[in-house]
């Protein structure tokens, strides 16, 4: 994959970001034809190839995003601001999006890979060659919609293929609807695999996957005994296992706790880890751990062996501490999407959050989490309210340069008290969601900014 260095997150005190002008919009794997013919199963297929590119463009756009939004990574230039404003409408725009101009990108190719693949005839496919690919791409579009609706909360819904470079006469639907399109897609995968529940490739979308993003989307939209449920169908696979220590899923690609991740190669290289490496290892030194996770994340009784995401440079300056799960240097790492640990902390939400809290069921969900990480197990006697504030921290260590935490915060209504601590604008909701790029604004005139910006 190809880096295109972009200017990063406008910050209130743009000076003190000066240097740091390389939050990232990701060139695709492969520069695949949005419009590219599609006559068969091979072409549907290169073409859905064309889709997995995109949409890990727009993955990582969206990761980097969000850890730099929230309180778990910062520039290496600006260290002292955790928690810092985002981009200022009417200064000179520095983004290429965070993740919205891939995220369409990838959403444009779906779309083309849905009305073509739709139109041929069966006998063009093996058998179930075609519902396979077809329930790949709808669930690489609900992918895509809800990282964008996380992040921006209105949102165009596009569903037919475009050459145009924008959305002129699409107008924004509110998170609700967002979501709301994304499950149908999910119902639709959900459907075409039918029967088919292999787990041919970790690297593809399965049916596990599916439930997966259906958990985690049911989550997000409080529909507990769903989430549970989902979440429940993937902890039960015994394809499925937590790898014995946390390196095991992030330095063995397609490890037997992947659920979907998209691998990487040296001649087709992640693009996080230069940007997250120090210079000392051929890193470009861009964006480091804040300090309050890298002390939690090493302290033996809170992050325990999960101290293995991350390591400090080498002596004498050994801080601060940087990111090694997506920093292999030959650029050989996965981006991991879904895996078996984020179900169990999933299913561990949605039953304290039920109607009736199923406070020994939670607890035992973290404790495998806790146990894999060598850390002691939460106690019994723990009270809801208890167990929803260490499951938060517990997403945090686990899940931590994942892309989850920023999110976290804002869909529990916790922004106020844990970022509003760094920056006095999260006490105020307008303010939970990113504004869109001047850039953006001014190729789609039917965008509109979201309110505060």
């Amino acid at each position: 994959m190809k880096k295109n260095r972009i200017s990063a997150l406008l910050f209130a005190g743009l000076a003190l970001f000066a240097s740091c002008d390389k939050l990232l919009e990701f060139e695709p794997q492969n520069n695949v034809s949005d419009e590219g013919i599609i006559v068969d199963q091979i072409s549907a297929q290169k073409a859905l190839n064309g889709a997995y590119s995109a949409t890990a463009d727009g993955v990582a756009s969206s990761y980097v995003s969000w850890n730099i939004a929230a309180d778990n990574m910062v520039p290496f230039t600006a260290q002292s601001t955790i928690i810092a404003f985002l981009p200022i409408v009417g200064s000179a725009d520095r983004t290429s999006g965070f993740g919205y101009n891939g995220n369409y990108r990838a959403i444009n190719r779906v779309n083309n890979v849905i009305a073509n693949v739709n139109e041929l005839p069966d006998n063009k496919f093996t058998a179930d060659g075609k519902n396979v690919i077809l329930a790949q791409a709808y669930t690489l579009r609900a992918l895509s919609y809800i990282n964008l609706t996380v992040t921006f909360g209105a949102v165009p819904i596009v569903t037919k293929p475009s050459n145009a470079t924008n959305q002129n006469g699409i107008l924004q639907s509110p998170r609700e609807q967002v979501f709301a399109q994304a499950l149908n897609d999910l119902n639709q995968a959900e459907t075409l695999f039918g029967s088919n529940a292999t787990l041919a490739d970790r690297g593809r979308i399965s049916v596990w996957a599916v439930y997966a993003l259906k958990a985690r989307l049911y989550l997000y939209t409080n529909q507990w005994d769903l989430a549970e449920q989902y979440a429940t169908k993937v902890i039960e696979n015994t394809a499925f296992q937590l790898t014995a220590t946390p390196e095991g899923y992030f330095l063995t690609q397609k490890s037997s706790e992947s659920i979907f991740e998209f691998p990487f190669s040296t001649s087709d290289k992640i693009p996080l880890y230069t940007y997250y490496l120090p210079s000392a290892n051929g890193g470009l030194q861009d964006y480091v751990v804040t300090p309050a996770l890298a002390d939690s994340l090493n302290d033996p009784s809170i992050g325990g062996n999960r101290s293995q995401l991350i390591f400090n440079r080498p002596a004498p300056n050994t801080l601060p501490y940087f990111v090694r799960e997506f920093t292999k240097t030959d650029g050989s790492s996965s981006l991991q999407v879904f895996r078996l640990a984020e179900q169990y902390l999933i299913r561990a939400e949605a039953r304290l959050k039920k109607s009736t809290a199923d406070i020994a069921g939670a607890t035992a969900d973290i404790n495998v989490i806790r146990n894999r990480a060598s850390v002691a197990p939460l106690a019994s006697s723990l009270s809801a309210d208890d167990l929803k504030l260490a499951l938060e921290k517990e997403r945090r260590y686990e899940l931590a340069f994942e892309g989850h935490r920023y999110f976290d915060i804002i869909r529990t209504g916790r922004a106020p008290l844990v970022f509003g601590q760094w920056e006095a604008r999260y006490e105020n909701p307008i303010y939970w969601v990113f504004p869109f790029p001047i850039s953006v604004l001014t190729n789609d005139p039917d965008l509109t900014q979201n309110a505060g910006y």
